[in-house]
């Protein structure tokens, strides 16, 4: 009975270990929507500065806060997604729109982003500036 048993464990192993690479692969292509999801949503509830916990390194020059506080944003959705470099690269465009203040006209914006994986911290990073608002 053992010896059945540790075939059929060969055997399942086998099966399985050409999978274990593509596992890998949906893992992270998982991982890059979560983190993408995570900062749109940032974004579309007008935590601004929560979302700068998504850039490589923080947008130059920072975001203007003060005049951040009156802009609320009401759309916000991919238009394109291109995944390159064997998936370690992201290009996406995406669709803001917003109302600023009391104006009660809503805007929008288009912007192109760039996410690449980083290795050493194991997330996705973003690498464009910040949205402008006008």
């Amino acid at each position: 009975m053992k010896k059945r048993a540790r075939i059929w464990a060969v055997v399942a192993w086998l099966g399985l270990g050409p999978a274990l690479p593509a596992c890998t692969h949906d893992y992270q292509l998982m991982r890059m929507d979560e983190q993408l999801n995570g900062y749109a949503g940032a974004i579309r509830w007008s935590l601004f500065k929560k979302s700068l916990d998504y850039y490589a390194r923080p947008p130059s020059p920072l975001p203007d806060w003060q005049a951040l506080k009156d802009i609320k944003v009401t759309y916000y959705q991919p238009l394109f997604r291109d995944v390159l470099d064997e998936g370690k690269v992201v290009l996406q465009t995406v669709e803001i729109r917003y109302v600023r203040g009391n104006q009660m006209v809503e805007r929008s914006l288009t912007q192109d982003q760039r996410w690449r994986y980083d290795e050493d911290k194991n997330r996705w990073l973003l690498e464009t500036g910040f949205p402008v608002f006008k």
